[in-house]
């Protein structure tokens, strides 16, 4: 039995209300965008942890690109948020604000390359995020892992969760890999497949989220 607070759940209905299954199917595209563009565009040119970023039109993609993975794990967590509790969507927002200050940094970075002390400072700024971001990642792809383990009722999240619940490791298991030939720019593979795992959900899912929340206060 759950027991809600009245401020949290008009909360979360009002986040699921605006998160209409339209809306939704963007924040996928949205997602699929930022993890693709990630993925196979952005990670060969410019390196992985964002201190690398040389200038023009394609770098500053960079940031844009999370900023979209963003709006995609906002969407997720309105959908799926009230299954996984306080805990979770606590994880999520910290992942949410992570990859958001991320792209804050890496586009001062861009501006402020001219000053090699100052690029200095934000490039181990925006290398301590990058970490953040992956160890909030795993947290998030354990919670995502339980949620489809007790919920039967919905789709086979299994590999999004495992994705996710692997990016923390993998950038050292990857990156030791890195010694022997494998591409440094794959580091960051699981990391960003598991949003296009995530954003294929939001794009083929169409239930609203208050049929989710139907059998949860009993």
């Amino acid at each position: 039995m759950t027991h809600n607070h009245p401020e949290t759940q008009e909360r979360r209905t009002g986040s699921s209300t605006w998160w209409t299954p339209r809306r939704t199917k963007m924040a996928g595209l949205c997602g699929f965008a930022g993890g693709l563009g990630s993925l196979g565009v952005i990670s060969p040119l410019i390196g992985h942890t964002g201190a690398e970023i040389g200038l023009g039109a394609v770098s500053l993609l960079y940031p844009v690109w999370h900023l979209l993975l963003a709006v995609a794990l906002l969407a997720a967590d309105a959908k799926y948020g009230s299954r996984y509790g306080r805990s979770g969507r606590t994880v999520s927002l910290f992942l949410a604000l992570s990859l958001l200050c991320y792209a804050a940094l890496t586009l001062v970075l861009l501006m402020i390359r001219t000053v090699p002390g100052d690029v200095l400072l934000f490039g181990v700024l925006t290398g301590g995020l990058y970490m953040a971001i992956r160890l909030f990642g795993s947290c998030y792809g354990i919670v995502l892992w339980q949620r489809a383990d007790s919920d039967r009722r919905t789709r086979a999240d299994r590999l999004t969760a495992a994705l996710f619940a692997i990016s923390f490791p993998a950038v050292f298991v990857l990156g030791l890999l890195t010694q022997f030939g494998f591409p440094s720019e794959l580091i960051d593979s699981p990391f960003y497949l598991a949003f296009i795992a995530l954003s294929y959900t939001l794009w083929t899912n169409d239930t609203d989220a208050s049929q989710a929340n139907s059998g949860e206060n009993l």
